[in-house]
């Protein structure tokens, strides 16, 4: 009987050390994030997402060639044209936030003012963007307290698999995102996939 005990608390022990250690991981910390989007959790979001940093980072792709081609003309064109595009970055990026604590709070992003105006969901409009479900993650590498985690979307609307790249922040007993690292590239290929769909539905 002793023994039996012994064999229950020897396993007790093994599965609580293994849960606390998927508490520690990058994927458990993108299950919040996932989690708290589903709940509605303001609080859990900004816990596991830096919104300062990533709306920030998120404005700076959006400001490059690529991006700007994508989301097209306008005033964002005129101000990275112009080079005033650092002038106004702090009104983008409260912009990028906002948008993404409307996301979180009532699952939609804030409605865009104004063809002039940079906004998530202008983006959505044209890409679909919340049409992704996450099917993995992966840790790739880690240097220090920062990690390169690869997060495998399934964008639901053409049923393929894109493969969208976050750095990530140990902040000590759990993980949270700084930045998307492949944004222009991720948009590149849902640009590329609204193409060819609009291409076969006009044949």
């Amino acid at each position: 009987m002793f023994r039996i005990i012994v064999i229950l608390f020897v396993a007790a022990g093994i599965a609580f050390g293994g849960f606390w250690y998927w508490t520690t991981t990058p994927q458990y910390s993108i299950a919040q994030i996932k989690d708290a989007m589903k709940t509605h959790d303001r609080q859990k979001f900004d816990k596991h997402v830096d919104v300062n940093d990533f709306s920030s980072g998120m404005v700076d792709d959006m400001l490059t060639q690529p991006m700007k081609e994508c989301l097209g003309g306008g005033m964002v064109g005129r101000w990275v044209a112009g080079g005033l595009s650092a002038l106004f970055k702090p009104s983008l990026v409260a912009g990028i936030k906002q948008d993404l604590y409307n996301l979180v709070e009532s699952g939609t992003f804030s409605q865009s003012t104004g063809e002039d105006q940079m906004s998530l969901n202008a983006m959505d409009e044209r890409l679909c963007l919340r049409q992704h479900s996450v099917k993995s993650v992966e840790k790739l590498k880690s240097e220090g307290k920062i990690a390169e985690v690869e997060i495998v979307l399934h964008n639901e609307k053409h049923n393929k698999d894109l493969k969208l790249h976050v750095q990530m922040r140990d902040m000590g007993g759990y993980w949270q995102v700084t930045r998307m690292l492949n944004f222009p590239e991720f948009t590149s290929q849902l640009v590329e996939m609204e193409g060819d769909h609009e291409k076969t539905d006009s044949i």
